[in-house]
């Protein structure tokens, strides 16, 4: 009995004004080979399936499709919403859908309510599957505090509060169903969830869930301040055989036990080294837990230096056909930089300058406007002021052109 832990698929989203459909789609279909090729079981979505609470058509018909594959296989599916989804919409026809095999867990009681998954073959006996060890997998959909501090009858709202008591009352499930089933049957326990969890790394593509996470910096659980309660601790998910977290797009192992599956897809330049795939385990053996590395769609590139670095053939060559993000470090600004490196590159997303005009001191454009004694000397800081350079000699000859109609113009008027 083997699961699959994937989640963030963001379903939807496009990069720097690039429509990601096509990789999206060769995501699902990843998904679904995986699934096949190592005859999963169960394959938990820990939330984010799609970018917005209103996704596109195509991408409600790209998972409609992906989860008939999956079902059709005989896998049953368990997911949570995120904080890019809506619900609402996400849990529409769950219960039908919990029929077939697909389990949509949308709201705060969803949580208490377990997908009971016996730890035996679709060959077993009705007595063979009564007996086997069961795996009950709780399925937490992300929960904004303050929409449910109420209905949890907690004083603050904040994460922390909220799924300590959202797991004191799962553990009192837990206790309950122990009892009814007596100690003839073992029971182990999943937990899925939609958080920022102590020790995540996160990423720019990541919304704020209430706390401000720079990329590649590591957050801990502060009691003394707003964005440390919006950190859950790693002891909250204590006891639990799994814990099956979403959010943050960096695959990521906090513990032996909980584990971020991170996005499929690389969905910002910060995210450019992570390792992208899931997590795959058995319910025989909660130690044995492996990583899939899966390598889907455009790669992403960064590109810091002097734009004669930046156009080399080899450099071209090799990053061609990737989404790329250029950082020119050139004392001042290169003649038509953008458009040449826009040329070398199509899908170029991001591009900027950061050279600091060697040792020359830059003026402030007001200052530069108050010292002119032209109009050739107030456009020439302007250009100082946009773009670290005064005109060359082609452009004062244009300029001093322009300047002359326009007197032309003036004195005809």
């Amino acid at each position: 009995m083997r699961w699959l832990h994937t989640s963030d698929w963001h379903l939807g989203r496009g990069f720097h004004g690039h429509s990601l459909q096509t990789a999206q789609q060769e995501m699902l279909q990843t998904v679904c080979r995986t699934v096949s090729q190592e005859k999963v079981d169960v394959l938990l979505i820990a939330g984010d399936v799609y970018d917005r609470a209103l996704p596109p058509e195509w991408a409600v018909r790209e998972l409609e499709s992906c989860l008939e594959e999956l079902v059709a296989g005989g896998t049953r599916v368990i997911i949570t919403s995120g904080n890019h989804d809506s619900a609402q919409r996400l849990g529409f026809g769950r219960g039908l859908m919990g029929a077939a095999g697909v389990h949509l867990r949308t709201s705060l009681e969803d949580a208490f309510t377990p997908v009971e998954v016996p730890d035996a073959g679709p060959e077993a006996s009705a007595e063979e599957r009564g007996s086997a060890p069961l795996t009950l997998v709780y399925g937490v959909p992300y929960l904004e505090p303050a929409l449910v501090r109420e209905e949890l009858g907690l004083d603050r709202a904040d994460h922390t509060s909220v799924m300590t008591e959202v797991v004191r009352r799962i553990w009192e499930d837990v206790s309950a169903r122990r009892r009814e089933l007596g100690e003839q049957r073992s029971i182990r326990t999943v937990l899925m969830a939609h958080l920022f969890a102590a020790r995540g790394v996160g990423s720019d593509s990541e919304r704020n869930i209430g706390v401000e996470a720079l990329a590649g910096e590591q957050m801990d659980h502060q009691e003394h301040t707003a964005g440390g309660l919006a950190v859950v601790p790693l002891e909250l998910f204590d006891g639990f055989d799994y814990v099956a977290l979403g959010h943050l797009h960096g695959r990521q192992k906090l513990s032996p036990t909980v584990r971020y599956s991170g996005s499929p897809l690389r969905y910002s330049f910060s995210e450019t080294d992570q390792a992208k795939g899931a997590w795959l385990g058995d319910f025989q053996d909660w130690e044995q837990i492996h990583p899939v590395d899966w390598s889907i769609g455009r790669p992403l590139a960064q590109l810091k230096g002097g734009i004669e670095e930046v156009l080399d053939p080899q450099t071209v060559e090799k990053h061609q056909e990737a989404y790329l993000q250029v950082t020119l470090t050139d004392p001042f600004r290169p003649e038509r930089a953008y458009q040449r490196v826009r040329e070398a590159y199509p899908q170029l997303c991001s591009f900027t300058h950061s050279g600091d005009g060697g040792s020359q001191t830059l003026r402030t454009y007001s200052s530069a406007v108050e010292e002119a004694v032209s109009e050739a000397e107030i456009v020439t800081g302007f250009l100082e002021h946009v773009r670290g350079r005064g005109p060359g000699e082609q452009e004062q000859q244009l300029l001093q052109e322009a300047l002359e109609a326009v007197r032309r113009s003036g004195a005809e008027a």
